[in-house]
């Protein structure tokens, strides 16, 4: 099979919590190349790009400001990029489901997650490309050549 790409980020709320060598430990067990990694202060302009398919969506406000640390105290996120076999599915397996309640607790969501209730937000910990073709797109967004 085939090398692919895939695009993890880990968000401001596994930063502010300091979850990221967890699920950087989590991701580490799935044996796939860490081929890229950088800490980014996420600007209004790059969540938006990153979530434009999302645009419409009612939470659409509420996650540019998930994304950009707004709700958690101005936290970074750290972008990866991960290289292997079924490189995308093997992280969407781990992540688990993208609401934390629903997520399986031994996933990475599973596990840090939760919602938050004063601010309604899915606190989910990481952003992990949903397909090829969208891991191309984000790896593009976030890392240069």
């Amino acid at each position: 099979m085939e090398k692919e790409r895939t695009l993890v980020l880990i968000k401001p709320d596994a930063v502010a919590k300091c979850l990221a060598g967890h699920v950087i430990t989590d991701l580490y067990n799935l044996k796939l190349k860490m081929i890229a990694m950088k800490l980014v202060n996420v600007k209004k302009e790059l969540a938006e790009k990153h979530y434009e398919s999302l645009r419409d969506k009612p939470f659409f406000e509420k996650l540019i400001k998930h994304l950009t640390g707004e709700l958690h105290g101005k936290e970074n996120v750290i972008a990866i990029v991960y290289e292997g076999e079924n490189a995308v599915k093997k992280i969407r397996d781990a992540a688990g489901k993208t609401h934390p309640e629903e997520a399986d607790f031994t996933s990475i969501r599973g596990k840090y997650g939760r919602v938050d209730s004063r601010t309604d937000c899915f606190e989910n910990v990481i952003h992990a490309s949903d397909s090829r073709e969208n891991a191309e797109k984000e790896i593009k967004l976030w890392f240069k050549k």
